[in-house]
């Protein structure tokens, strides 16, 4: 696997576990609230790992897409700033559910086994956290949402093809 396809990889298994983030609260299991915020807490573990290897390729190799040729300047501009606030809002919101995590004063356990936290943490820091953490996550998803839009903009109005260079070959006979 090369590593624009190991990006396009990150790029929709990134978007898919944000949107089981959004669609999905921790709290709202009233069954079982600790298998809510067990899975929660596994599925942040798998997403940064995820983010950490490509925020990797990022620092090191910079971004994979270049601006095309059809955009206007101020489109140029919107591309760069739009990549790059998303490379590092990520991160930002996987590290901000960390730090959540991690001053809770109860034990985490991602999907019930791996130990996140040594639970001793104060109660109103840990709500701080979490407010802190959907906060950045709600400005997020206005990022994310903002960037979708651009793209499908790009591929229909501009007709640059901008969503064939972003998802599997499979599904380009869709677009």
């Amino acid at each position: 696997m090369n590593r624009r396809s190991a990006v396009k990889w990150m790029h929709w298994l990134c978007l898919g576990l944000i949107a089981y983030f959004y669609l999905v609260e921790p709290d709202e299991n009233k069954a079982d609230p600790g298998l809510g915020l067990s899975t929660h807490a596994g599925v942040g573990l798998i997403l940064s790992v995820i983010v950490a290897l490509w925020l990797a390729f990022y620092l090191t190799k910079g971004l994979m897409g270049r601006p095309g040729p059809k955009l206007p300047s101020w489109a140029k501009g919107f591309h760069h700033l739009s990549h790059k606030t998303l490379q590092y809002g990520v991160a930002v919101v996987v590290a901000s559910g960390a730090v959540a995590g991690l001053v809770a004063p109860f034990a985490i356990r991602a999907f019930g086994t791996v130990p996140i936290n040594p639970a001793f943490g104060s109660k109103w820091l840990h709500e701080l956290a979490e407010e802190l953490h959907e906060i950045v996550f709600d400005g997020l998803i206005i990022v994310i949402l903002a960037h979708a839009a651009f793209h499908i903009w790009r591929h229909y109005w501009l007709k640059d093809n901008a969503l064939r260079i972003m998802v599997p070959r499979v599904l380009h006979k869709y677009l």
